[in-house]
């Protein structure tokens, strides 16, 4: 379904900028993943901080879309590298992950004190997993293609208040639930998170190569 039969449902072509990118947001991937890390292991304010580098990386890419570099990011070879680099930057991340040791309950009580060697993803890794996402480029300029002709500014605009909107609600529901939970279970969703951003690297590296033979 396209953002125009979006708009043909909703009477709108605003509002339906507007659902497609808050469902965008949602959407499981690496982004969204590392903040509900985050949120649930580290709490509000290292979540808003990696939100903070995720909204500089989409100030970067609308900001492509805007003075119109969009269709150099778009090219064969940028795709390739930037699958590659985002696939090796997962595995990264992935590896600190699983090497960082399991909390014990005095931690968990303390919320990772600072004798702990766990940390939550900063400003700097949220921008950069942010940034080596390719496909976010492609996203920006299928959302904003029908305001080619006018509103343009404004369908930028409300793509970023959906963005921010469907990442913040992510957090507080991360924030609603982690009050439930206990160290063993924190141990898990890192685990989990680590296997699902290993499995995000094979697919972007797997993209990157296909990309490559390709040409």
């Amino acid at each position: 379904m396209t953002i125009t039969d979006v708009s043909l449902v909703f009477g709108n072509l605003y509002v339906a900028v507007f659902i497609v990118g808050f469902i965008g947001a949602i959407t499981p991937g690496p982004d969204i993943l590392l903040i509900l890390r985050n949120t649930i292991s580290f709490g509000a304010k290292p979540a808003f901080i990696a939100l903070g580098g995720i909204i500089c990386g989409w100030l970067v890419y609308l900001g492509c879309v805007y003075f119109g570099f969009a269709h150099i990011m778009s090219t064969p070879i940028a795709q390739g590298l930037l699958s590659v680099f985002g696939a090796l930057y997962l595995g990264y991340i992935s590896y600190k992950i699983l090497r960082a040791p399991a909390m014990s309950n005095s931690e968990f009580a303390q919320i990772l004190g600072a004798n702990t060697q766990a940390k939550p993803a900063g400003f700097f890794q949220a921008l950069g997993v942010n940034l080596s996402n390719p496909k976010a480029i492609l996203f920006f300029v299928v959302v904003v293609a029908p305001f080619a002709g006018s509103g343009f500014e404004l369908g930028l605009f409300v793509l970023f208040c959906s963005l921010v909107c469907g990442f913040v609600g992510v957090i507080l529901v991360g924030l609603y639930v982690r009050k439930w939970l206990n160290a063993r279970v924190f141990l898990w969703i890192d685990r989990i998170s680590a296997v699902l951003f290993i499995i995000f690297a094979c697919a972007l590296f797997y993209r990157g190569v296909d990309i490559f033979l390709q040409l």
